[in-house]
């Protein structure tokens, strides 16, 4: 736990980012758990590698999106990502941005979990052909 948890995290949105299939693919735990709210389009509970596939499929199907670090630090048995995730529909070109929190478990070197939290109205809006919404800028 520590310093190699939030290194495995950082090597995961390097290869996320990049797109480097194979070596995000070599640091996920062949039982790994994906979470993201099931109200929007690519949401919901995914299992095992092809799960992780299948999730990361649906999300760069709606999305063209990029994540902006605030910070990345060990809490406990996790490692919480906090930023801001901006970018465009694919299936309308809304604009979006949103605050967001990634929330990782590290098992062996491997992602296990990972939980994804999302301004989900921001989402909802711009998929409803509402005006484009930014997420808030108020510090709860």
């Amino acid at each position: 736990m520590g310093h190699d948890d939030v290194a495995v995290v950082r090597a995961a949105y390097e290869a996320i980012n990049t797109g480097d299939a194979a070596a995000a693919v070599a640091l996920v735990h062949p039982e790994i758990t994906i979470r993201q709210s099931d109200k929007l389009p690519w949401g919901g509970s995914y299992r095992g590698l092809s799960g992780f596939r299948d999730f990361f499929g649906a999300v760069s199907a709606h999305l063209n999106s990029q994540v902006e670090h605030e910070a990345i630090y060990q809490a406990g048995d996790r490692v919480v990502q906090l930023g801001r995730t901006h970018g465009t529909l694919r299936g309308n070109g809304r604009p979006f941005d949103s605050r967001e929190v990634h929330i990782w478990r590290i098992s062996d070197n491997l992602i296990s979990a990972l939980e994804i939290y999302v301004e989900d109205e921001v989402f909802l809006a711009a998929l409803d052909g509402g005006r484009p919404v930014a997420g808030s800028s108020r510090s709860d």
